[in-house]
């Protein structure tokens, strides 16, 4: 019964894996939508992509990704306040980053984007980059 079962199994496994979106290119293991790439944004390549939640055919719509990091929340912090900072993006509020847990906003023009990063597992942080135009 089990041979049966596993004839089942690895097919639809297959199929599973190929199902998603695919749209940018691979950097650090991340397929970044081409929106999130047009605007140079930082692509942190200790990361692995987890999910595309929304990829828009506009910054309207925005982009909102979530991503997966064995990093410390604090050095994934540090990374993207200062990738940010050198490209010209700006913080309305500063804030610090704890052991678990970031959120902050990058704005520029009348674009934004927001951060989390959160350890929710334990070794790995969840981040979250939305992207968006006012």
């Amino acid at each position: 019964m089990k041979k049966y079962a596993l004839l089942f199994l690895l097919p639809a496994v297959f199929l599973l894996a190929g199902c998603g979106e695919k749209t940018g290119t691979k950097i650090g293991g991340v397929d970044y939508p081409e929106l999130y790439k047009s605007e140079n944004l930082p692509q942190y390549k200790d990361a692995s992509l987890a999910q595309i939640i929304n990829n828009g055919p506009t910054l309207k719509e925005g982009v909102l990704l979530r991503l997966e990091s064995a990093k410390d929340v604090k050095t994934i912090a540090t990374y993207y306040d200062e990738q940010m900072k050198a490209l010209g993006w700006t913080m309305p509020a500063v804030n610090t980053p704890t052991e678990t847990s970031y959120a902050t906003q990058y704005n520029k023009g009348d674009k934004y984007v927001q951060m989390t990063v959160s350890n929710i597992t334990g070794k790995s942080q969840t981040i979250t980059l939305s992207l968006m135009q006012k």
